[in-house]
């Protein structure tokens, strides 16, 4: 008898307490998720309708369009939200970069041309890959229509007045190559309607 009272012990009764503590823990999560992730998708559809009206100023609400959606082989386009009034839209994409994936969010106006252009999620070096997504140097974009080229050193060297960052030319590219993108998915929806 004292054989099997020990193997329960010894055995049994471990595993039996951590299988308790991993349920007890899991419905734990479980319920922690079922509370958080609505604030946590209302707090990022918050601020994405903050960037939308940020990079086009001029939209006064937005409906998001369903039609089919552009895929390169670097980036494909996550979402696109036209303005309600016409004024343009805002296409969000993600693209390859340095550290892995790269979410950019970019406003085209009603003639095609880029207002904006903000990175909302990255995982680029801190100080060197991070320059491609300053807005001082996204501001370069503005007005832009076209572009030639889906490499930013490539880009510049055609002569279209872009630049890259020197040091950090993959999160330039991962970026170009969104902005590319989207305007390929402007042209493809038909621009603005």
């Amino acid at each position: 008898m004292e054989g099997k009272n020990n193997t329960f012990k010894e055995y049994i009764a471990p595993v039996l307490v951590l299988s308790i503590i991993c349920l007890v823990i899991t419905l734990a999560l479980a319920v922690t998720n079922s509370v958080t992730a609505p604030v946590i998708e209302a707090n990022d559809k918050a601020t994405a309708d903050a960037n939308r009206i940020a990079l086009l100023a001029d939209a006064d609400s937005f409906t998001e369009y369903t039609g089919e959606l552009v895929e390169a082989e670097k980036a494909h386009v996550k979402d696109v939200f036209t303005a309600d009034n016409g004024a343009g839209m805002v296409i969000t994409v993600v693209t390859k970069s340095f550290g892995g994936d790269l979410t950019e969010m970019i406003g085209i106006d009603a003639e095609g041309a880029i207002t904006g252009v903000v990175v909302t999620n990255h995982a680029d070096t801190a100080g060197l890959g991070t320059k491609a997504h300053d807005p001082e140097y996204l501001k370069q974009y503005i007005g832009i229509s076209e572009l030639q080229c889906y490499a930013a050193k490539d880009e510049a060297k055609a002569g279209t007045g872009t630049t890259y960052v020197s040091g950090a030319s993959i999160s330039s590219n991962g970026v170009h190559y969104g902005i590319k993108v989207a305007l390929d998915q402007a042209a493809a929806v038909g621009g603005a309607k």
